[in-house]
């Protein structure tokens, strides 16, 4: 059974299909509120940390946290609307790694039988890995943002045991120098429905509107470095990296100073990571031909829902080391799949995704602006405060 107060549209698209999306005439939420200058790994405060409470077969629901809370700070719905109250709504977990719900909770939640729906069921995708008669749980628009919790909190010894995305100052000197100076740059993206927005609730035009990490990390160079950034998001839902190698000429023909390439969650399906590697390296090459002084970050997606038949969690590292090996002067990786991974060694899938099975939230989207901005932006420079 879902425990929801609120149903969203049922979604039948599938994920090369493009959902139906309505321009925003809200104002997203101004840039200072997304605390990009720090990411997971940093320590300190943990701003907004999105779950998804759910409902065992015993028990309460609950939701873990990335890290054991010392203190709570604020623990409120994503859109921003209602503030939860300690003892009202949710108390701690007895180990301190999360948050349950009281018996009189206004927080939703889901029961677990209710991530993987029977075959056929609305508002789901065919199927469960190794289990075609059972499917999991999807929408494309904002139902899951509907359901989820933002928590802020103090945590509690806090070790990110995984990569660390750091400064890349180094290997991209021309976009580094260019904000140092605060020069103009101009960012070209190409990628799939993630970096094209899905499903972050600026694009799915629900409260409180954050822009998807393009537009998040553009607002945060020219806020904090000074630069005025003109970006141009080419990105197209359901594509994958040999459509994206096919029309890059409209990548070049923007002269970019720096281009973000972010294929892969559509590729890796087809197991073929060679093929993939082909791909970029054909993206790169064109690059080089039309437009060389232009540099490059690949990004490495996060992983797709570990349960669904066409996100094989087993090749999500796989193509990302293949973006690894074309590594090399003006071609840095950001390895938002080392960080996904990461996050989920204590979360849930569901916490942190925008449509159950390969999109990410506000959350996720704020974590990928949050990996990128830290390649670019000199720490030792930054003019904003990452208390």
């Amino acid at each position: 059974m879902l425990q929801t107060s609120r149903a969203g549209r049922i979604a039948v698209c599938l994920m090369v299909l493009a959902a139906f999306h309505s321009s925003s005439s809200a104002e997203p939420e101004p840039i200072e509120k997304a605390d990009l200058l720090r990411g997971p790994w940093s320590g300190g405060r943990v701003h907004r940390e999105s779950v998804l409470f759910v409902r065992g077969a015993e028990g309460e629901a609950s939701a873990k946290l990335l890290y054991d809370a010392e203190r709570l700070l604020e623990v409120r719905s994503a859109d921003g609307r209602t503030t939860f109250e300690a003892g009202r709504d949710f108390r701690p977990t007895a180990d301190g790694s999360g948050l349950e719900l009281t018996a009189d909770s206004r927080i939703p939640f889901l029961e677990e039988s209710a991530l993987f729906p029977p075959k056929d069921s609305p508002r789901s995708l065919a199927h469960k890995t190794g289990d075609p008669e059972t499917n999991v749980l999807f929408d494309n628009e904002h139902w899951f943002h509907d359901q989820q919790v933002e928590v802020s909190y103090v945590p509690h010894n806090p070790r990110w045991d995984a990569h660390v995305p750091t400064f890349a100052g180094d290997r991209l000197p021309r976009v580094a120098a260019r904000l140092k100076n605060k020069e103009p740059l101009t960012i070209v993206v190409t990628g799939d429905s993630i970096s094209n927005g899905y499903n972050a609730s600026e694009f799915t035009n629900a409260p409180p509107f954050v822009p998807p990490y393009p537009k998040l990390v553009a607002s945060q160079l020219e806020r904090t470095c000074g630069s005025k950034v003109a970006l141009h998001n080419l990105a197209v839902n359901g594509w994958s990296s040999a459509q994206g190698a096919a029309d890059f000429d409209k990548v070049t023909r923007l002269d970019p100073d720096l281009v973000i390439i972010a294929f892969g969650m559509n590729d890796v399906g087809r197991r073929d990571p060679e093929g993939f590697k082909a791909n970029i390296q054909s993206m790169l090459d064109q690059l080089r031909d039309n437009r060389p002084e232009a540099e490059v970050i690949l990004v490495a997606t996060m992983t797709g829902n570990p349960d669904w038949r066409a996100t094989p969690a087993e090749m999500f590292p796989v193509y990302r080391d293949a973006l690894k090996s074309l590594e090399g002067p003006g071609v840095v990786l950001a390895d938002l799949t080392a960080v996904w991974q990461r996050l989920l060694k204590r979360k849930r899938f569901a916490d942190l995704t925008g449509n159950g099975v390969n999109h990410p939230n506000d959350y996720g989207h704020r974590v990928y602006a949050q990996t990128l901005l830290t390649l670019l932006i000199d720490p030792n420079s930054a003019s904003e405060s990452a208390d």
